[in-house]
């Protein structure tokens, strides 16, 4: 009997170097839909917050006389303020008839701001998003139309214009800081 001194077929060696090479393809392609997915998260949110500052924007628009109070709700950390002597909240200056909410008669200019903002305000946190307005107005506007800033942030970053806070959306100058999850938008 003849006894053969060579093998035929694939020895361990290349069995585990196509193994290795398998497992690094496969880990390439989960960080690839890790990024893709990060990605798609933070188009949702920009999404998300220029949706309520155009809102926003939108409701100062039609009641430009309750700006004060619109801004003063926005930027509050209640969820209620007491506007000329009455007690405002997200729901206030509504009555229910039947089954659709109207407007009610008895409250003012500024109360029906502070609803407005105060509803904004709890929309965007049911959001995950953070809304406020910069106090003196936009930088580098003044004069007789001072243009409102609205910021909106995301993640851990803060609505405010900061040189020193290191995660606040911009400079005070309104230039963007590095990193920063957040948007400002200009309003008139």
């Amino acid at each position: 009997m003849k006894i053969k001194d060579t093998q035929a077929g694939v020895g361990l060696i290349e069995v585990m170097v196509a193994l290795l090479l398998l497992a690094v393809a496969v880990l390439g392609f989960s960080a690839m839909q890790m990024s893709a997915i990060k990605a798609t998260d933070e188009s949702l949110m920009r999404t998300r917050s220029l949706a309520i500052m155009r809102g926003g924007a939108e409701t100062m628009r039609t009641n430009p006389s309750g700006i004060a109070a619109f801004k003063a709700a926005i930027n509050g950390t209640s969820d209620s303020v007491n506007v000329d002597s009455k007690t405002i909240t997200k729901n206030s200056c509504l009555t229910s008839a039947n089954t659709e909410p109207t407007a009610a008669a008895s409250c003012t200019i500024n109360q029906l701001a502070t609803r407005d903002g105060l509803l904004l305000k709890s929309y965007a946190s049911a959001n995950d998003i953070n809304i406020g307005m910069v106090p003196g107005g936009c930088p580098g506007t003044s004069g007789n139309q001072e243009l409102q800033c609205f910021v909106a942030s995301w993640g851990d970053t803060t609505v405010e214009l900061s040189d020193t806070a290191p995660k606040a959306c911009a400079n005070v100058n309104g230039s963007y800081k590095n990193g920063a999850e957040c948007f400002i938008m200009e309003a008139y």
